[in-house]
C-alpha cells in the first residue's frame, strides 16, 4: 500500500514563528524542504498563511522565515487602523488595516490560483453570508486566488475586517470553528487517496494559560468574562478535545506537537509577530519543541532518514 503524508498547522497569530522553527529543524534534519516532504498541507488562520506560501510558491520553511524577516512582511501587514490610532485605548474598528494586509499578500502571491497547485491544500474559513465553515481545497467550485484565500483565512475578528472574495461572499478566519484542522484534513485525504495509508503530522502554536479566581468569578458578568479571555479559553479546550479525539482515532498514524506557552515565558499576545525579539524567541521555542520530539518525529517519518 502506498502512503501519503499530511502536515497540519493550527492557527495561532504571531506564534506562527514557533511552527516555522519546528519545520526549519525538520528540513535541516532530513535535508528535504517541507514542500517535498508532504503530499498535502492543511492550515487554519496563520497556519493557513504558511500553507499557502509553501504550496503556492514551493517555499521551504527557511525561505518563509527569510522573507518575513528580510522584507518586514509582518510590519507591513499589521498597520494600525487610523481610527484606533486617534482614539488610542478605545478600539472602535478592526485593530489593523485590511488593505495593507491584502496588498502584501497580492504582492507575494500574484495571480496564482488554486488550479496552479501541484500539492493538496486544505484551509478552513468562516462564511458570514452562509453562516457556516467553508473549506478551500484544490477542487473547490471557484478557482480562487491564493492571495484571497490567505487574506480570508487570516481575517481574525477584532484584528482584521472580513474579506469579500471573488464569489461575492464575506469570510473571516476559520479558526473561529476549526483552529486545529488535522482530523478534518485526514478525512478529506482519505476520500481523495482511499487506497493509501495516510499519516498526519500536526503542529500547534502554543496553548494559552488562564488564571481565574473562582470566588471573584461568582460576580462576573459578560464584560468581566470577556476581559478574562473566556472566548480564548473555550477555543483552547475545544482544540484540546479535538486533538485527543484525533489521537484516539488515528493512533500512531498521527503525531501532535504543542505545549503551554507559560512553560517558555512567551507572551500570550496573538499579534506580536512584528516584534523581532518575539520572533527570535518563537523560533527558539520551535527548535526546542523539535529537539524534544525528535525521536517521535523520526519514528513518524519512518522511511525518511535523519542523521
Amino acid at each position: 500500500m502506498s502512503f501519503k503524508r499530511i502536515l497540519s498547522l493550527d492557527g495561532g497569530g504571531s506564534h506562527l514563528f514557533i511552527q516555522l522553527g519546528v519545520l526549519a529543524c525538520l528540513e535541516e534534519d532530513t535535508g528535504t524542504s517541507v514542500y517535498d516532504l508532504f503530499d498535502m498541507m492543511a492550515g487554519s488562520s496563520s497556519g493557513g498563511l504558511i500553507t499557502v506560501l509553501i504550496l503556492g510558491k514551493s517555499l521551504s520553511a527557511h525561505d518563509i522565515i527569510h522573507v518575513i524577516k528580510k522584507e518586514e512582511m509582518m510590519d507591513k501587514m499589521m498597520l494600525s487602523h487610523w481610527a484606533n490610532c486617534l482614539l488610542h485605548t478605545l478600539q472602535i474598528r478592526p485593530k489593523y488595516n485590511g488593505a495593507s494586509k491584502r496588498a502584501v499578500l497580492q504582492d507575494k502571491l500574484g495571480d496564482l490560483r488554486l488550479s496552479s497547485l501541484n500539492k493538496r491544500l486544505f484551509i478552513p474559513v468562516f462564511n458570514l453570508d452562509k453562516d457556516q465553515l467553508d473549506i478551500f481545497f484544490n477542487d473547490s467550485h471557484t478557482d480562487f486566488l491564493l492571495s484571497e484565500i490567505a487574506d480570508a483565512c487570516t481575517a481574525a475578528p477584532t484584528y482584521y475586517p472580513p474579506v469579500k472574495m471573488e464569489d461575492g461572499d464575506w469570510r473571516v478566519d476559520g479558526g473561529v470553528g476549526m483552529n486545529n484542522p488535522g482530523l478534518s484534513a485526514y478525512l478529506h485525504a482519505k476520500q481523495y487517496w482511499h487506497e493509501s495509508d495516510i499519516k498526519l503530522l500536526s503542529i500547534g502554536s502554543g496553548w494559552r494559560s488562564f488564571s481565574v479566581n473562582g470566588a471573584r468569578a461568582t460576580k462576573y458578568g459578560g464584560i468581566q468574562w470577556s476581559t478574562k479571555g473566556i472566548a480564548s479559553l473555550i477555543l483552547r479546550e475545544k482544540m484540546i478535545a479535538n486533538v485527543k479525539m484525533t489521537e484516539e482515532i488515528l493512533g500512531n498514524r498521527t503525531l501532535y506537537i504543542n505545549d503551554y506557552l507559560k512553560n517558555f515565558d512567551m507572551p500570550d499576545a496573538m499579534d506580536s509577530a512584528n516584534n523581532t525579539a518575539f520572533q527570535k524567541k518563537a523560533l527558539n521555542i520551535g527548535e526546542l519543541w523539535y529537539a524534544t520530539h525528535r525521536e517521535k518525529i523520526k519514528k513518524w517519518l519512518n522511511n525518511i532518514s535523519i542523521d
